[in-house]
């Protein structure tokens, strides 16, 4: 059995939640343990308050 990298990226999803007042949110947050997986790409919400991150699959959910 292989495990493709989208495989890998689904079983270790994080999920955080941002409050607006900490705007704008980027990925990794700079409390991770490994802030420097990978380049730093700023969230982008959708109206429903939801992003993930391209790179690796985080998901982010948007409170007031």
């Amino acid at each position: 059995m292989t495990i493709g990298i989208n495989d890998f990226q689904q079983k270790n999803v994080s999920f955080s939640v941002i409050k607006r007042k900490d705007l704008p949110a980027h990925c990794p947050p700079i409390e991770a343990q490994k802030w420097n997986m990978h380049p730093k790409v700023f969230m982008q919400f959708s109206n429903k308050g939801e992003a993930v991150c391209p790179y690796c699959g985080s998901k982010y959910q948007l409170v007031d």
